[in-house]
């Protein structure tokens, strides 16, 4: 029952975060691979923040062998940040509703052999619109609700197309996809996840996540996730007592979500803790300081169009976007109350985040 109820609330802020798959999954195939990119990135650099969060709420004291067992879940909200909009010029490939858009003023004879003809080409093309987490807006840059204003835009510079012994003049124009943030009523990207931290051995704990592959709904596909890392207390081989307990840390985790998309991170550095109260009612106040990485692989179809307008052709789509995350510093304070634990931080860094902890600890 307990581990049913952590999966299902793993699995629901999971999909709230609108990763909501189906969803991407359907605006990403009107994207090629540099759109995507710049349409993706900030969803990916929180994303990781989310990851890469919530892994410690203490330092493992320096001791040789310590019996300390905590299980619960852990919550963590990441901001989105300030890129509500993306601007780049890349390849781009026209799929079939797009090419007829681009071809209105074409002699009907002729329409269909140019629009295959745009459709077979890669253009360099300035592409522009809300990212993942943007809104609406209009020319003086305050929130607007006109749709096309809520578009991805692609901009079109004009091309003469040859076709036999006829040259076809496609003018410039600006084609909408119609597309806006998927995100872009969340103030945070949430994520959760079940947590086990053993220890301690030689001043060493270990702590993994982990969700077998389990499926959702059949638009997303299975979810498996699974993270690993351990905290080292490097006084447990010296005899000086520090007045804090320090440890260096490493944790690194895996996340898929379908065919569509699949994340990794990692962090290390340096945490210190101080605890202070009795054996089962005590506080422990905790600050860490870490380099982190994170990573989203991206893999769909774009449907391209073909020769026959009923039968769809498409471009596999294969590519990955880093977070923009490189360094956090977390601060933190732990309550014990006799078997539970509950912990609060926050962690600034360019997508900063909150994390919240419920553990059940067992330990003497």
């Amino acid at each position: 029952m307990k581990k049913n109820f952590i999966i299902v609330l793993f699995t629901l802020l999971l999909i709230s975060s609108a990763l909501a798959a189906s969803d991407l999954d359907e605006t990403l195939q009107a994207l090629s691979e540099d759109a995507s990119r710049g349409y993706i990135n900030p969803m990916v650099s929180a994303f990781g923040s989310d990851m890469n969060s919530g892994w410690f709420h203490k330092a493992p004291a320096p001791l040789k062998s310590k019996w300390d067992f905590e299980v619960g879940i852990v919550a963590m909200g990441s901001l989105l940040g300030d890129d509500k909009t993306f601007d780049v010029t890349g390849q781009f490939r026209f799929n079939r509703d797009q090419a007829e858009r681009l071809t209105e003023g074409v002699d009907a004879d002729y329409r269909e052999a140019v629009i295959n003809a745009i459709m077979a080409r890669d253009y360099t093309l300035q592409v522009s619109g809300p990212t993942v987490i943007g809104e609406a807006y209009d020319d003086m840059g305050t929130a607007d609700e006109t749709d096309d204003l809520n578009d991805i835009r692609v901009f079109f510079p004009g091309d003469n197309i040859q076709i036999g012994d006829d040259e076809f003049n496609i003018p410039s124009q600006t084609v909408h996809i119609p597309f806006g943030g998927l995100l872009s009523d969340l103030p945070a990207l949430p994520l959760a996840a079940p947590q086990l931290t053993i220890g301690t051995v030689y001043g060493t704990t270990a702590s993994f996540r982990y969700l077998p592959d389990m499926e959702t709904i059949p638009e997303i596909g299975k979810v498996g996730y699974m993270g690993y890392g351990i905290q080292h207390n490097p006084a447990v081989w010296f005899n000086a007592k520090l007045p804090v307990d320090v440890a260096l840390a490493f944790f690194t985790q895996t996340l898929q979500v379908g065919t569509i998309m699949e994340a990794s991170a990692t962090t290390y550095g340096i945490n210190i803790a101080k605890t202070y109260g009795a054996k089962l009612v005590y506080v422990t106040p905790y600050l860490g300081l870490a380099a982190e990485s994170s990573q989203m692989k991206f893999k769909y179809d774009y449907v391209t169009g073909s020769t026959t307008p009923d039968v769809p052709e498409t471009l596999n789509i294969d590519f990955a976007v880093d977070g923009k995350n490189t360094a956090k510093l977390t601060a933190g304070l732990s309550f014990r109350l006799a078997i539970l634990n509950f912990n609060f931080d926050y962690s600034f860094a360019k997508y900063p985040s909150a994390t919240a902890g419920m553990m059940l600890n067992f330990s003497w």
